[in-house]
């Protein structure tokens, strides 16, 4: 194969995964959203019930792990240069 046509099968494949994330993350959630509230909460077996509740816990905790590396990204470093250029 020719240099620009892989040029162009690398852009063509990183656009498509730049924009397949975050297109497909919201229909996910829909359709998890979607789906739990079509489950018949009174039919669940003794399993199922700490399951959800387990799922449901790893993803608090995983958005506030999210939520904290995002403040000290934002927060800026605390240490100051030296004098002599780090040396």
């Amino acid at each position: 194969m020719k240099r620009p046509l892989l040029a162009t099968l690398g852009i063509a494949g990183a656009c498509a995964a730049c924009c397949a994330i975050p297109l497909a993350l919201p229909l996910l959630a829909g359709f998890s959203a979607a789906g739990l509230t079509a489950l018949d909460w009174r039919s669940l077996s003794g399993w199922a019930l700490p399951l959800i509740a387990g799922i449901g816990t790893m993803l608090l905790v995983g958005v506030v792990l999210w939520a904290v590396r995002r403040r000290r990204a934002t927060s800026g470093c605390s240490c100051r240069p030296s004098a002599e250029g780090g040396r």
